[in-house]
C-alpha cells in the first residue's frame, strides 16, 4: 500500500510520527512523509520511505504569519500533487487536518491526534472561530487516539459511530550508531559512572504541566541514598527549578535516539503530569490521560517508574506492577516507595518487559489500515 504521511509540524519533536513512518515501511508499505524535518532522522528501512520537508521558518516577530503562510500553500500544492499516487492519507495532528482542510475529506484518511482535543482555532486572523475537528472526524476511515480513555472521550464529544482506534506511543527499537554518538553524550555518561548514590531519571521536556515541585522536596529528603536527575532541551522554567532546588542535575540534552543511551544508567525514573487550564486548546483533561512514550523506553530497560497520581499512570502501574505512584506527602512516603523498588526490583524489572512486550505496534497499525 502507498500512505501519504502528512504531518505539519517538525517531525523531529514528535517520536510517535516517527514511529508510525518506521512501522508503515517496516510492514512494507512505500511511505511518503510531508512534514517539517530540520534534524536528520533516523529510519530503520528509509528505503521505503520519502521524505518531501516543509519550508522552515524565514520570517521572525510580526511578520511570523508569512511562515505559516508559506508553509500552507507548499503543503496543499504538494498533497494535491502527492495524493493521486497514494492509496491512503493519514495525517497525525489536530493542526494537519486545520491545513489541509476540506482535502482530506476527498480521499481515504486516517485522523490521529497526538492529544486529547476538542477542537481547534482558525489561524490568525480567523481565530474567532473553530476548524470543526469532528466533521473531518466523523468522516474520517479511522480516528486514531494514543490512550483507551481518550479514545472514549473523542468518541463522546464528536458522537462518533465507531471508538477511535488506540495505537499507543511505544518507539520502535532504534539502533544507535556507535560511530557517531556526540560528545555530550560521553561525558554525561563519564559523569554517572562517577557517582555513588542510585539515579532517579526523568526525560522529557521541562514546563509547568509536568508538576516537579511535587516531587522536588521528596527527591531532596533522600538525597543520602538517590541523586535526582533531568535530561531534556533547556529552558528558562528547567534553570528555575534548579535555582531553587540545587540538589537537582541537569544533564543536558542529546537528540534521539542518542538519550537512549543515558536511559539504561537509571536506578528509577519518574514520570509526572499536571493538568492545567495554560496548554492552548488542549483540554485540561489531557494529561490525566497522559500516553507517554517515555513509559516504554524506561521499561524497555526494565527500570522501574514513579509517577503522580493521574489514570494515565495509575492503570498500567496497577495492571502491569511496574511502578507506584507519589501521592505529594513528602520524603517518609518517597522513602517508602523507593523501600519497596529495592525489595522487588528484579520482580518489577520482569514486569516493565512485559508491558513492553505486549504491544504489537506493526500488528495494531496493519489492524487500522485494514
Amino acid at each position: 500500500m502507498n500512505v501519504l504521511v502528512v504531518h505539519s509540524p517538525d517531525i523531529a519533536a514528535f517520536p510517535p510520527v516517527r514511529t508510525l513512518v518506521s512501522v508503515l515501511a517496516e510492514n512494507g508499505h512505500h511511505v511518503t512523509v510531508l512534514t517539517r524535518n530540520r534534524e536528520n532522522i533516523y529510519f530503520p528501512d528509509p528505503s521505503r520511505i520519502r521524505i518531501i520537508p516543509l519550508p522552515e521558518n524565514k520570517y521572525h516577530g510580526l511578520f511570523r504569519i508569512f511562515n505559516y503562510i508559506n508553509r500552507v500553500r507548499f503543503l496543499r500544492r504538494e498533497f494535491d500533487r502527492e495524493m493521486p499516487k497514494n492509496d491512503i492519507v493519514w495525517t497525525t495532528t489536530d493542526s494537519t487536518v486545520r491545513e489541509l482542510k476540506g482535502r482530506v475529506l476527498k480521499y481515504k484518511h486516517i485522523m490521529q491526534l497526538m492529544e486529547l482535543i476538542e477542537d481547534i482555532p482558525e489561524v490568525p486572523p480567523f481565530q474567532f472561530k473553530n476548524v470543526n475537528l469532528k466533521k473531518y472526524a466523523r468522516q474520517a476511515y479511522k480516528v486514531v487516539v494514543p490512550e483507551y480513555n481518550r479514545a472514549h472521550i473523542q468518541k463522546t464529544w464528536w458522537d462518533l459511530k465507531e471508538t477511535p482506534k488506540v495505537l499507543p506511543n511505544k518507539p520502535v527499537e532504534e539502533r544507535i550508531d556507535r560511530s557517531k554518538i556526540p560528545p555530550e553524550a560521553t561525558e554525561i555518561m563519564d559523569k554517572l559512572k562517577g557517582e555513588k548514590r542510585k539515579i532517579i531519571l526523568y526525560q522529557g521536556v521541562f514546563g509547568v504541566d509536568r508538576n516537579f515541585e511535587l516531587f522536588a522536596e521528596a527527591f531532596k529528603g533522600v538525597s543520602d541514598k538517590y541523586v535526582f536527575c533531568l535530561l531534556g532541551p533547556d529552558n528558562d522554567y528547567r534553570k528555575q527549578l534548579c535555582a531553587r532546588y540545587p540538589f537537582i542535575q541537569y544533564l543536558g540534552y542529546l537528540p534521539p535516539p542518542y538519550h537512549l543511551i543515558i536511559t539504561s544508567y537509571a536506578y528509577a525514573t519518574l514520570l509526572t503530569y499536571l493538568p492545567s487550564r495554560n496548554c492552548g486548546h488542549q483540554s485540561v483533561l489531557n494529561a490525566l490521560y497522559c500516553a507517554p512514550n517515555k513509559i516504554y523506553e524506561y521499561a524497555k530497560y526494565g527500570i522501574p517508574m514513579i509517577g503522580n497520581d493521574v489514570p494515565g499512570l495509575q492503570l498500567p502501574f496497577d495492571k502491569y506492577g511496574i511502578g507506584f505512584i507519589y501521592h505529594g506527602k513528602g520524603t517518609r512516603e518517597m522513602r517508602a516507595i523507593l523501600d519497596k523498588i529495592e525489595a522487588d526490583y528484579q520482580k518489577i524489572g520482569e514486569n516493565c518487559r512485559q508491558f513492553y512486550n505486549d504491544t504489537d505496534l506493526y500488528q495494531i497499525v496493519e489492524d487500522i489500515l485494514s
